[in-house]
């Protein structure tokens, strides 16, 4: 009965809080010289993000050609709140796919920065990721 009561009176005096979080992961590829970028975005934040930047709904991955025109958003929206630099020289990455989680909640993007040469003298490294940023001012990157 107690139990019961502290669990009614978390749910009525604490709200639910929703997470929005991107985890990004960098890994880099002696076969291919690339570096290769995995991007794991919630989808319904996808979504909203594009649909707020270029008033177009993320739906439709199963016909191709929406499917590119998709892809070519999502891209752009990346490319321009998800900034790599190495001693001051922007890094441009290319769209390489995207991939469903198992939970269906979340999607995994993925890019690659190619012919990046691990052994080149780098002093510095900056990442700028304000994905989501304009829907969540509490957004975590």
């Amino acid at each position: 009965m107690i139990n019961n009561f502290f669990f009614l009176a978390t749910i009525l005096f604490f709200p639910f809080h929703e997470f929005h979080v991107t985890h990004t992961t960098f890994h880099y590829n002696d076969e291919s010289k690339s570096m290769q970028i995995t991007i794991k975005v919630g989808i319904e934040d996808l979504e909203k993000s594009i649909k707020n930047k270029y008033a177009k709904k993320l739906d439709g991955f199963e016909n191709n050609q929406k499917n590119k025109t998709l892809e070519k958003l999502i891209g752009e929206y990346f490319r321009n709140n998800l900034i790599f630099t190495a001693d001051k020289n922007t890094q441009e990455y290319q769209w390489v796919g995207k991939e469903l989680s198992n939970n269906l909640h979340d999607m995994y993007l993925y890019f690659e920065i190619p012919n990046y040469d691990k052994n080149e003298n780098i002093e510095s490294i900056t990442i700028k990721n304000s994905l989501f940023f304009d829907l969540y001012s509490y957004q975590t990157n």
